[in-house]
């Protein structure tokens, strides 16, 4: 008899490690990004099924570092991005964190290639 392996899903964040944030600091723009995107899926009503299996399954999340260019290079491709503007000295608000939606875990990989686990 075979087992059908069930599907892990985890939402990433990933921090610009350039920015070298004091952990307090990190750990608000991880919840800033967990925040703003939970009440996207609850105000969109997009990818529901994803977000009900991962919020089903655990909720397991994962904090990553990765370079400005990196975290930048996702940004880039749409995934939810947090500028901190208090961080800013005058200049742009720098880009803190990205975070990507519900995936599972296989589907992922390829998106997280060169990153650091915090």
């Amino acid at each position: 008899m075979t087992e059908t392996r069930q599907a892990e899903w985890i939402q990433y964040y990933i921090i610009n490690g350039d920015l070298k944030l004091p952990p307090g600091t990190a750990a608000v723009q991880v919840a800033h990004a967990a925040t703003t995107l939970t009440l996207h899926y609850l105000l969109n009503g997009k990818e529901q099924e994803a977000f009900r299996s991962w919020l089903e399954t655990g909720q397991r999340k994962v904090v990553l570092i990765g370079s400005a260019q990196q975290v930048t290079n996702l940004a880039d491709q749409g995934y939810l991005s947090v500028r901190d503007s208090q961080l800013s000295q005058g200049e742009e608000a720098p880009l803190t964190i990205v975070a990507l939606p519900p995936l599972n875990r296989d589907d992922a990989a390829p998106l997280l290639e060169g990153l650091t686990e915090l």
